[in-house]
């Protein structure tokens, strides 16, 4: 029995649902807060997203998707186009090449690789961003913005652990 069309349409938009996610969280990145200083440790939201969902389902974020979401983030934060989709398809490779590691084990296990995965990937994109600038920038913003980025994984692997337990279950 073939499955009706509005179950393959409905499962279709099911299975976008990591990407949407991602796209808005790219979009509240961009968001102008009124805090003081913000905009340059802004926590790396897309990021948070590309390691769960590459770890939990990663057929759902793949990594023409990954680059998308790069080239996409790129151009709302006015880094060097490729910059940030180089940046996601190596946490987006390290995380599907290590799934056995981190699925199923304690969360803080998770939490340990993406600490580790996150804090290579802004000292890359420092150098990165040095050469490009021709310069030697200043460390601490990207310090700031990988501390409040680890600070706000456990939330955020909540939300869409409920996300995915709650959607994603039969897809």
């Amino acid at each position: 029995m073939t499955p009706t069309l509005s179950y393959q349409i409905n499962r279709m938009l099911r299975g976008s649902i990591p990407f949407w996610l991602t796209f808005f969280l790219a979009l509240l990145s961009v968001i102008p807060m009124r805090i003081e200083g913000f905009a340059t440790v802004t926590p790396s939201l897309v990021s948070i997203s590309v390691f769960y969902w590459s770890l939990h389902r990663p057929y759902l974020m793949s990594a023409p998707l990954v680059f998308l979401l790069g080239m996409i983030s790129d151009i709302l934060t006015g880094a060097p186009m490729g910059l940030s989709s180089l940046m996601l398809l190596l946490i987006h490779g390290i995380a599907v090449s290590q799934r056995l590691v981190f699925v199923g084990k304690a969360f803080i296990l998770s939490w340990w690789g993406y600490i580790l995965i996150a804090s290579g990937i802004s000292v890359i994109s420092w150098i990165i961003a040095c050469i490009y600038s021709f310069a030697i920038l200043p460390v601490s913003p990207i310090m700031m913005q990988l501390m409040l980025t680890i600070l706000i994984f456990p939330l955020f692997a909540w939300c869409f652990g409920l996300v995915q337990n709650n959607f994603l279950r039969h897809i």
